[in-house]
């Protein structure tokens, strides 16, 4: 599985492209009712669908400096970001792995932490508020490693 990264004026943050697949689709689900009429939601919702269909290894592009070019539309997408977080967290301790593959991204064998959705809103919303200083070089990738354990161990943590 490749990694993407995801900028913003410069600044950014590395993450697996999975992770980042199931939170742009999360997004467009969350989208605000303007996203059904034309304009820049619209745009967007379709760019994040097709980035988030799982064929661009190494190479999902959020695609926010070519979107969010003033301040309403950042904040717009900050209330998505909560809205997105807020659907998930329902699920408790982990995301079903049913919610996964019903997002039709790729084939799922396990739930997922909600914690590294946690770790990607948090990050996306920081950078979307100008507060995230990484940049490509500096930037760990998401979801860091814990405890000695691999990305391997941790892509599946719990059978269901």
């Amino acid at each position: 599985m490749g990694s993407s990264f995801t900028q913003f004026r410069n600044k950014g943050f590395w993450s697996r492209d999975t992770l980042l697949e199931v939170w742009l689709r999360t997004l467009c689900l969350h989208m605000e009712s303007e996203v059904h009429s034309s304009g820049w939601q619209h745009d967007l919702r379709d760019r994040w669908l097709l980035a988030s269909a799982g064929y661009f290894n190494g190479c999902v592009s959020a695609s926010l400096d070519e979107f969010l070019t003033n301040d309403d539309r950042v904040s717009v997408i900050i209330r998505v970001s909560g809205r997105s977080i807020q659907s998930l967290r329902a699920f408790g301790a982990f995301v079903p792995e049913a919610f996964l593959n019903a997002l039709n991204i790729t084939q799922f064998t396990a739930d997922w932490p909600i914690e590294w959705f946690e770790r990607i809103a948090d990050t996306f919303i920081l950078l979307l508020r100008g507060e995230l200083t990484s940049d490509a070089s500096t930037s760990p990738t998401l979801p860091a490693t814990r405890k000695g354990q691999t990305w391997d161990e941790l892509e599946q943590p719990r059978k269901t």
